[in-house]
Parts: structure tokens; sequence; C-alpha cells
């Protein structure tokens, strides 16, 4: 998914993420010696900005318009460094402390094959005992979501539908934005944006990491760290190299 307009709105809409709790967990998982973060799909850059305060940062991806809205968010430091990459086949040439990948960015590969490799070539960039923290949507929360949203964010008014083909595992997003471009007379922008998440079964991603060759995996209910249950809707994957 490349986002273009979506991306200009992207931040209003996730007013309901905690990015201080994703940054405080992190921080408190990765070994104390940390020092060389890869994120992947960092998107707008909210959790990069963070990170940048404690680690320094390459972060990657795909879509221009959010990395140019990164940009301006890490501007000030000179320990960040933006790349316009595919996560499917990144190469920095380098190896980290630690890789990031998180607000269920991995639900957009849709591809087994995909993910394969991703898990590799994370492996490869990894220091010894590096950890791998990644986040993905469970097939719980795409069934327990509603089909149709409607909500108004900071002068962004939305209808978000939802389909969940069961059969094949895939979350269809279908979402019309009405972005407003004059207050004074009432007019909106129309965005429309389709995306599709997979999901994924935890068997799945800890052959998929172990094939890899990580070998210590720990899994659980959101970035609280809580046990997993029939009823947990994001999973944290914590993977060792």
């Amino acid at each position: 998914m490349i986002y273009g307009d979506f991306a200009k709105i992207y931040d209003a809409l996730m007013y309901d993420f905690d990015y201080d709790l994703v940054y405080e967990t992190l921080k408190n998982t990765v070994d104390k010696n940390t020092l060389n973060i890869l994120e992947l799909a960092c998107g707008t850059g909210s959790l990069t900005e963070k990170l940048a305060n404690n680690y320094n940062v390459d972060a990657l991806d795909l879509s221009e318009d959010m990395l140019s809205i990164a940009q301006n968010k890490i501007n000030k430091f000179k320990n960040v460094k933006l790349f316009k990459q595919d996560m499917r086949y990144f190469n920095m040439s380098k190896t980290y402390d630690a890789c990031f990948c998180i607000c269920d960015s991995l639900n957009y590969i849709l591809k087994k094959d995909d993910i394969d490799n991703i898990f590799k070539n994370v492996y490869n960039h990894l220091e010894e005992n590096g950890k791998f923290i990644f986040d993905l949507n469970t097939e719980r929360k795409f069934l327990d979501m509603e089909e149709v949203y409607v909500e108004e964010v900071d002068d962004v008014f939305y209808v978000w539908e939802n389909y969940y083909d069961y059969e094949n595992k895939l979350n269809t997003y279908g979402v019309n934005f009405f972005v407003e471009k004059d207050e004074f007379e009432d007019i909106y922008k129309r965005v429309y944006e389709e995306h599709i998440e997979r999901a994924y079964s935890i068997d799945f991603v800890k052959e998929s990491l172990k094939k890899a060759g990580f070998q210590d995996v720990e899994i659980y209910d959101d970035y609280y760290l809580d046990e997993v249950s029939d009823f947990t809707h994001r999973l944290v994957f914590i993977a060792r190299r």
C-alpha cells in the first residue's frame, strides 16, 4: 500500500493509538546496551521521533508522502535517517541492535513467502542477540470489527467499511474521507482508500521466525504485554536472534 492523500490525514486518524505506550514498552524490552535501531514501515514518523531521543535510528517506508511528513518531525535530530525502501526487499548494508515494525504493518503483507523473506532479512540485519519486535492484528479483531464506522476527527469526516473474507483470511477496508478545504464555505474534498490486511496464525508466524533463524520468541496481548487470549486483538512478538 502506497499512501497518497491518506498520508496527510493519517496522524489525525491514529489519535487512539498509544505511541507513548509502544515507545516505553520497546525501550524497556530491548537490551540496555541497545544503540542502533532499524524501523520498518515507519509511516509518518510518530514512533521514529520518540526513538530518536535515545537511539540512532534508520527508518524506512515505501511511501514518499509518509516519509515527507516524517522528515518534518525528525529534522531536529542528527541521529535519524529516512529511507524509501520496500520492507519486503530492504537492504541497509549494516546490522542493528534491534528492529521494530508496529501498527500492524506486517498484516499488509499478503503473501506468506514475503513474510518469510522479511523475517529472514531482519535476521540478517541484526547483531547477535538483537531483538525483532513487531505486532499483528488478529483474526479475532477483524471478526469483531463493525461493518461500518462513521466518525469525524479534526475536520476529517470518514465512512469506514470492513469486509472479512474468512476463507482467505483477508480483511478489506474501504474508506471514504471527506476533508474540509474551506471552513467558511463548508467545502470538502473526497478521498477514497482501500486497504487489505491478512490475518496470520500464531503457529505460522512462530514457524516463519524459526525458519529465519530466530530462537527465542515471546508473544503477548498488545503493548501492555498481557497474556494472549482468544479475545486478543493485537499480538506483540519479541524474537531474539
